[in-house]
């Protein structure tokens, strides 16, 4: 996120972000910029100042690149998601636990002390059969995940001597919605950022009704840095996105680098608690809301957002990967 220090290093040439990068963010001219997908969709936001929510305040525009290619990922890329996609497929086909149970092959403590609190209201009434048990059973996984990557202009720093945060994420997203596709497990992927309230840019890298093949895979080989991180608006489109779908579970994973910011009344506390609200929006629609960031002072601000056991720091870019298919894979288990 712009004006904060994360994890950018200098670049080869020794040369700051600061000092390549002009701050003009002026949007291109039409012809020049990504395509817009339909006329845009008003969300709200959230003023704490006044502890109500702004309706219609801002304007979300849907864009898909231009001019995309054929993504090709390197030799080492290619491994990495075929290891990845061996683990997830392994998860997918392993038993899990049911609770509650009349039988089986463990106590299930959360059920134990819940049968115990009864019998002691009773009055020494019991049951031959209580349901305090954790029995593993082969079953239906029933989950949607929604990937949202920030895609602001900070990612245009360097997160290793030879890569940028934005390869870093783009890696991610590769051999995330390629363990994803392999495992038959419904997923989208999205990206965003903004320049204030009323040009939100939520990009198009793969709809939940698309299948995910070479057109989304060089949808996410094109994402490039951004504007900045209006990350509130992002969450809520990401909650529409999701509050439909029919599975049982429907988990929010967000991808970023950095905290809410732009260059309006954003920067600050009135950035953080819009995000906060918007995810306890996501909450109260069912959903399970998941950061995954690359930003050293995250703790200063994500226990806030997401709380405690809300999220996961990523203390080496170069990690993001097992980090982010690990995140998944120990939430999908929930």
């Amino acid at each position: 996120t712009i004006g904060t220090a994360l994890v950018a290093k200098a670049p080869p040439d020794g040369q700051t972000l600061a000092s390549r990068v002009k701050f003009d963010l002026d949007l291109p001219s039409a012809s020049a910029d990504d395509v817009p997908l339909g006329p845009g969709v008003r969300l709200p936001e959230w003023d704490y100042r006044r502890a109500a929510l702004q309706p219609e305040h801002c304007l979300i525009q849907v864009m898909e690149s231009r001019n995309t290619t054929p993504f090709v990922p390197s030799a080492a890329l290619k491994l990495t998601a075929r290891r990845i996609r061996r683990r997830l497929e392994t998860l997918r086909d392993a038993p899990r636990p049911q609770h509650g149970q009349d039988s089986g092959d463990d106590i299930d403590l959360d059920a134990w002390v819940r049968f115990s609190a009864d019998q002691t209201g009773r009055c020494g009434l019991h049951s031959d059969t209580p349901a305090i048990y954790t029995r593993r059973v082969c079953s239906e996984r029933s989950l949607a995940t929604l990937l949202l990557a920030d895609l602001s202009l900070s990612t245009d720093a360097y997160a290793t001597p030879q890569a940028k945060v934005i390869d870093v994420i783009r890696d991610a997203l590769f051999v995330f919605g390629e363990a994803l596709h392999a495992v038959g497990a419904p997923f989208a992927v999205w990206g965003f950022s903004s320049v204030r309230r009323h040009h939100v840019r939520l990009q198009h890298l793969k709809s939940f009704d698309e299948p995910w093949n070479d057109a989304s895979r060089a949808r996410v080989g094109a994402i490039k840095p951004g504007y900045y991180t209006r990350m509130g608006a992002g969450i809520r489109h990401a909650t529409l996105q999701l509050a439909g779908r029919p599975e049982r579970r429907r988990l929010l994973m967000l991808l970023t680098d950095g905290k809410p910011n732009d260059l309006d009344v954003y920067e600050g506390r009135y950035g953080l608690e819009d995000t906060r609200q918007a995810i306890h929006e996501a909450h109260a629609a069912g959903l399970s809301p998941f950061c995954v960031t690359i930003d050293e002072k995250a703790h200063d601000y994500l226990p806030l957002l997401f709380g405690e056991q809300g999220y996961a720091m990523v203390h080496r870019p170069q990690d993001l990967i097992k980090q982010l298919t690990q995140a998944w894979a120990t939430l999908s288990r929930r």
